[in-house]
């Protein structure tokens, strides 16, 4: 593209009261039209919708190489790595920049407002599900030393905001425990989750797909990503902040659920506080799981017990199980100081202390009953899919980058597709103009 310089008008550039001026956004168009008309900053090298797409497979992509072949194959466009990392990372970072101006916005209402109030023109979900988890990538800034542990790997932080139709019922739905959770092919996919001593991970299988969630809930209609390398205290506002905007302080029914870590607690206790609080289900049934194979030595009678300790969660009964591990602790002992992980006392104890934590979030009955979700399922999908972008043994990534990738990453997985809204604003603001101080 070339300029005609002769159509160039000149501009009067007048002082202002401060020592020192900028000439005005809204006239760059008279020195550069050409580049005001295709939304085009100055600096830019490629036109706003070849830019979309590098930018789209540099986020989308399982790298940055990927991504190369993938213009390459897919649009016929022959664009270097750095270029595409350029361009990715940039608009990255001015997505990070317009959703800490939106977080702001939302951290300086009131209080009362916050839980309960919302956009004007963004409708309440039916049921409002929020749920969080984390991930794993490798950060190395070039400029900082090698880390005291000798590891690169740093967690990542994920949510997932669900908007979901209400399926409530007059009583529970389903009483009885599902038939896949009674059968011992579940046995592995619990295990997997809960590091169950016996079972190798490596060789887990899922339940059938069809089979997997057979009990009523409402379904999804849409969901909304977060994702960031921030810890979790800095990482609950950004979550409210999105939630607020999708509406979710005015939902009548607000469901968090978690697999019961720490963290994800607190951050649920600190900014989603007026939230039904769920435990995941298969979480607490690996507990029960572990449990059952540390009392029982036979496979078949430490099967019986986790049917019976299954079917007592599934049902709200979750006192009955606290108090059969109490009893089964008094048989075998506490565990000793030294005493590992595996040890059967050490399994009973935690499951107990899991059990006796989380009492308050087990009442599946009436969560079936109200249509909530069970499980966080989803959650993990989302979390696997963030990590096939950024997560690998030969990926490092700086913090800005990394950010700035990982800001994307949960944009494109968003049912609200922000990058489209984004993609507006930047030709619409793009005048092919850059700004320079004049002196008074």
């Amino acid at each position: 593209m070339t300029m005609n310089r002769s159509s160039c008008k000149p501009i009067a550039v007048t002082s202002t009261s401060s020592p020192r001026g900028t000439i005005a956004g809204d006239v760059a168009g008279l020195f550069f039209p050409q580049l005001a008309e295709l939304g085009l900053r100055v600096e830019a090298t490629v036109s706003p919708r070849v830019e979309k797409k590098m930018v789209y497979a540099g986020a989308c992509a399982t790298s940055f190489e990927q991504a190369q072949n993938d213009l390459k194959h897919l649009a016929d466009l022959e664009i270097k790595t750095e270029r595409i990392r350029r361009a990715t990372t940039r608009n990255g970072k001015a997505r990070l920049a317009l959703t800490a101006i939106l977080e702001q916005a939302f951290l300086d209402k009131k209080l009362p407002d916050q839980l309960r109030g919302g956009p004007a023109d963004q409708d309440a979900p039916p049921i409002a599900v929020v749920m969080g988890d984390g991930g794993k990538y490798q950060r190395f800034d070039r400029n900082q030393a090698k880390p005291d542990s000798g590891s690169f790997w740093r967690e990542s932080r994920v949510a997932c905001l669900l908007s979901m139709t209400a399926a409530s019922y007059g009583s529970d739905p389903q009483s009885d425990l599902p038939d896949f959770l009674q059968d011992v092919s579940i046995a592995k996919k619990l295990a997997k989750i809960g590091h169950v001593p016996g079972e190798n991970p490596d060789s887990q299988k899922r339940p059938d797909k069809d089979n997997e969630l057979p009990w009523q809930r409402g379904e999804m209609l849409s969901k909304e990503v977060i994702a960031s390398s921030c810890n979790w205290k800095d990482f609950g506002p950004k979550v409210a902040s999105a939630a607020w905007y999708q509406g979710f302080a005015k939902a009548t029914h607000k469901v968090f659920v978690s697999d019961g870590s720490s963290a994800i607690e607190d951050l649920q206790a600190h900014w989603f506080s007026d939230y039904t609080s769920v435990l995941d289900i298969m979480h607490a049934l690996s507990y029960c799981l572990a449990a059952a194979r540390a009392m029982h030595s036979q496979r078949e009678a430490a099967w019986q017990c986790y049917k019976e300790f299954a079917t007592w969660i599934w049902r709200g009964k979750v006192d009955k199980v606290i108090s059969a591990l109490a009893d089964a602790q008094a048989v075998m002992g506490d565990p000793p100081e030294d005493g590992g992980d595996n040890d059967p006392r050490e399994i009973v104890r935690r499951a107990h202390v899991y059990y006796t934590n989380h009492r308050g979030r087990m009442n599946y009955p009436l969560y079936r009953q109200k249509g909530y979700p069970l499980t966080s399922s989803i959650m993990e999908s989302t979390v696997k899919q963030v990590s096939r972008r950024i997560k690998g043994t030969e990926k490092f990534w700086s913090s800005e980058g990394g950010e700035a990738v990982l800001q994307l990453r949960g944009d494109y997985l968003s049912d609200s597709e922000p990058m489209d809204a984004h993609w507006r604003r930047a030709t619409t603001n793009a005048n092919g103009f850059r700004a320079y101080g004049v002196s008074a």
